[in-house]
């Protein structure tokens, strides 16, 4: 064969191998989601039409390098739409949009008639509301099918050391002035280690965080005692514990907050337990 030939072909083939490689992007990872049913709508109403303009307008701006972002859509009145969405305090700008778009997108499919729901992904959540977005609802608790047996050391050193760990971080997380995000870590043996995240929205006050993160820890020996690895996933804050690194701590991001708005106490008013089998 021509060594022309050889070139063309080989760089025919390092173009498209190059083009599948770069073009490869890691699909983000449901957790889980909660449509209300207290409210409920028709489609095609003013409400979906600012629905679909708000969900639009939060995938847009999750492109701007910026982790956390809240805004009301009144383009068609009445009905009024509220919505936010908040991407994990490791996650990079690339990964966030991605994380949003995908959020957005199933939140029209999985609550197509609700007024209110709430989707949370393994790196961001997105909410929408007609309502306050302070108003009390559903969150959702997730615990490793594998119990603490399997690891060398009592439930009740576990559970000591696990409940250090995030009441320490919540602390950092509340105080921070920006992002309100803190991981950790803290040997449970001389080989295993346990690994923590907490995570409020920027827009809570230091108690409304306080508050959120109390109830979030709280919830644990109810839904996860005993747990290798579980995370309580609430609207206004989030926890995760593992016994392997899930987080990144080389490319963590300052988020830009944009258009805050007055903020509540966000606590729970029920709790789905389901088993997280990764």
């Amino acid at each position: 064969m021509p060594h022309s030939n050889r070139l063309a072909i080989s760089s025919i083939f390092f173009f498209l191998f190059s083009s599948f490689f770069f073009s490869t992007k890691a699909t983000p990872i449901y957790s889980s989601h909660v449509c209300t049913d207290s409210t409920k709508d028709k489609p095609n109403t003013t409400f979906q039409t600012n629905l679909n303009l708000l969900l639009s307008s939060l995938s847009s701006k999750a492109t701007e390098a910026t982790q956390f972002y809240k805004t009301t859509i009144a383009t068609e009145t009445p009905n009024p739409v509220k919505g936010l969405f908040l991407c994990r305090g490791d996650t990079l700008a690339a990964a966030c949009h991605d994380c949003v778009t995908a959020a957005a997108a199933d939140l029209k499919r999985l609550c197509p008639v609700q007024k209110e729901a709430i989707i949370w992904y393994d790196v961001c959540m997105v909410r929408y509301s007609d309502q306050y977005l302070n108003n009390i609802v559903p969150g959702v608790d997730m615990s490793d099918s594998k119990n603490v047996t399997s690891i060398s050391i009592s439930l009740d050193r576990f559970n000591e050391l696990l409940a250090g760990l995030l009441n320490s971080l919540a602390t950092k997380a509340k105080n921070s002035s920006d992002k309100k995000f803190a991981t950790g870590e803290v040997n449970l043996t001389s080989s295993v280690t346990l690994y923590g995240l907490v995570q409020c929205t920027p827009d809570l006050s230091l108690f409304d965080c306080r508050m959120c993160f109390s109830s979030a820890i709280a919830s644990v020996p109810n839904c996860c005692d005993g747990k290798r690895g579980a995370r309580v996933l609430l609207p206004g804050c989030n926890i995760r514990y593992e016994v392997y690194p899930f987080y990144s701590s080389n490319n963590t991001l300052i988020p830009t907050i944009v258009k805050p708005r007055p903020s509540g106490t966000v606590l729970v008013s029920r709790k789905l337990c389901l088993f997280d089998f990764e």
